[in-house]
């Protein structure tokens, strides 16, 4: 089986963004969908969704095989989970679909161009939306910024937010990880074209200002500790010369002067004491979340318990901190991965992500500026999400997660676009009008 993708006008594209949307409305609203179509209509869309996700996914030879295993194990995970699992299956099914079709579009730097801005200017909303429907106190809002304190306080109405409708700070958080690297990547590495000053700029500066806001509003220890790690890792890497040690030495120490001015000038001993503890319950209640979780999965190790099954099977248990919120993931990725789709998923999850990671590399090393940042970005945002998924998680199938799947989509498109010369960065350019499998399967 081999399927010759052609760069414009495809009709196996068309009918994968058709299934996308079709899938993607039903996903966002289950409840209008059962009642037009029928409880089949979202699942029976996923399912289509991961067809063609092997389908298209094709010509790229490393993927073949992990994607295939993942589709097949996302079915299987679904098909013996509860009722429940029908929302993270579609939504790890559409985000597949939307890797491998970004992928396949953005064959261009054109086109590469346009998703990069599509991906900046939605998650500047996204961020947006969230902060105006987050549990953020009124002081905090106030105390940082005068617009947040003036967004008006919404309720989303979707599916998957806590009880009260509001949205997760810490998900919020994990929304800045997946959409500043790639702001920040543009602002660094991006071309100085006057389009691109008119357009891919203003939003990458946008996504920068919002972004920081956010995680200043959100104040997620998490996210904060994943940035820190990223920065810190970034400059060991490009460490030349002693300027480069000089600030990954201010990087290393900027959390204990923070803690050291936050003590001394900002809090008393009271408010002090009572953070410390909050600090301890937090790392001690994921700690025993994180032991029922192994407990879990050793049950079963292959095969998983079931998509979004944790959050029906965990209770606490005597001597445990009680918890008041429904606990939605085991706030590990990799534990949470293994018990949505058992180790055979998660080996073909986790060499996807892999094979992200090598084709980024590659990709910031060509000619392409364009290819360079999306690369950069694309491979942060999924380093970013990782690390924050270490002791939180953005399980498979959360609607965030969607902008994960996206990440990966552009770096696949910045590897194919990684040789149009960087002064000649157009549709005119020579290797952007090959098809992918010439590229891909060299």
């Amino acid at each position: 089986m081999f399927v010759k993708i052609e760069p414009k006008g495809s009709p196996l594209l068309l009918a994968a963004l058709s299934v996308w949307i079709a899938g993607g409305l039903a996903w966002i609203f289950p409840r209008v969908a059962s009642a037009r179509a029928g409880e089949w209509l979202t699942p029976g869309l996923a399912c289509a969704a991961l067809v063609l996700t092997v389908v298209v996914a094709w010509p790229w030879r490393l993927l073949r095989v992990p994607l295939l295993t993942l589709a097949l194990m996302l079915v299987v995970s679904w098909n013996h989970g509860s009722a429940t699992s029908t929302s993270h299956f579609a939504g790890a099914s559409l985000g597949c679909l939307a890797m491998v079709t970004v992928g396949a579009w953005a064959q261009t730097p054109w086109r590469l161009r346009v998703a990069m801005l599509v991906f900046l200017c939605s998650g500047a909303a996204i961020l947006l939306v969230g902060l105006a429907g987050a549990a953020i106190p009124p002081p905090v809002r106030s105390a940082l910024t005068y617009l947040p304190a003036k967004l008006p306080s919404i309720r989303l109405g979707l599916a998957g937010l806590d009880k009260r409708g509001e949205v997760n700070p810490n998900a919020l958080a994990s929304v800045v990880l997946l959409v500043l690297p790639l702001a920040i990547a543009v602002t660094v590495h991006g071309r100085r074209r006057r389009i691109d000053r008119w357009t891919l700029l203003p939003a990458a500066v946008a996504v920068v200002a919002v972004g920081t806001m956010t995680l200043g509003m959100t104040l997620s220890r998490t996210a904060l500790i994943a940035v820190w790690l990223m920065a810190l890792g970034l400059l060991v890497r490009g460490m030349r010369s002693p300027l480069h040690r000089l600030v990954a030495g201010a990087i290393v120490l900027a959390p204990l002067l923070i803690l050291t001015a936050r003590l001394a000038f900002v809090i008393t001993q009271d408010e002090a004491y009572i953070d410390a503890q909050y600090g301890w319950v937090s790392a001690r209640s994921r700690t025993q979340i994180q032991g029922q979780a192994l407990d879990m999965w050793r049950q079963s190790p292959w095969l998983g318990i079931g998509l979004n099954e944790f959050r029906h099977e965990y209770a606490a248990r005597p001597g445990d901190i009680p918890q008041e919120a429904d606990i939605a993931h085991a706030h590990n990725i990799v534990l949470q991965t293994a018990l949505d789709i058992g180790l055979v998923g998660s080996l073909a999850y986790w060499t996807v992500l892999g094979v992200l990671w090598v084709r980024a590399s590659q990709a910031a090393g060509g000619r392409s500026k364009t290819a360079r940042a999306a690369a950069i970005g694309g491979a942060f945002s999924l380093i970013g999400v990782t690390l924050f998924g270490l002791t939180d998680a953005v399980p498979l199938g959360a609607k965030i997660g969607t902008l994960q799947w996206i990440a990966g989509g552009l770096i696949l498109a910045s590897w194919h676009v990684r040789l149009a010369p960087s002064d000649a960065d157009d549709d005119t350019a020579a290797d952007s009008r090959k098809s992918i499998p010439s590229v891909v399967t060299a």
